[in-house]
């Protein structure tokens, strides 16, 4: 969810995957590098076939990369790809039960926006990334992408 997304976006990797207008494409892949002698980097690939680079500040990338990947698997269905090693979250569940918590608060937010007939706007924080929503979510999301091909 964007939304939830933009909340985690402390994180410099999480930061660099919220865009500000969202795209309307999905992101396939995110591979993360940390060699010698060179800037620790995430190379981001889109649906459209499209990849970019960011790079990091190497003393607190396997942290941030440990964090954003907790936080992407649980909510998004985007493929991490890691190709070095790092430590693991230290309370990888209580990460994920925050994570949760937030995006249904995130959720009840946006349903607002689905009240009120924004239904673009309500759109927009979902993305195409989106992972096991609950099913209320899944149904709101198809109706608004319902009614915005047929307004009628």
């Amino acid at each position: 969810m964007n939304l939830l997304l933009d909340e985690y976006s402390d994180n410099p990797i999480i930061d660099e995957l919220v865009f500000r207008p969202p795209k309307t494409q999905r992101i396939v892949s995110v591979r993360a590098c940390s060699v010698m002698f060179r800037k620790p980097f995430i190379e981001v690939e889109m649906e459209d076939g499209e990849v970019f680079h960011r790079h990091f500040a190497r003393p607190s990338f396997a942290e941030s990369w440990a964090e954003a990947c907790v936080i992407l698997e649980t909510v998004t269905r985007i493929r991490l790809i890691s190709e070095f090693r790092f430590d693991a979250v230290k309370d990888r569940d209580r990460l994920v039960e925050e994570v949760l918590a937030r995006r249904g608060e995130c959720i009840a937010e946006s349903n607002l926006m689905f009240d009120e007939g924004m239904y673009a706007q309500f759109l927009l924080q979902y993305g195409e990334d989106c992972h096991n929503l609950p099913a209320d979510a899944e149904h709101r999301i198809a109706a608004a992408r319902q009614y915005l091909e047929n307004p009628t």
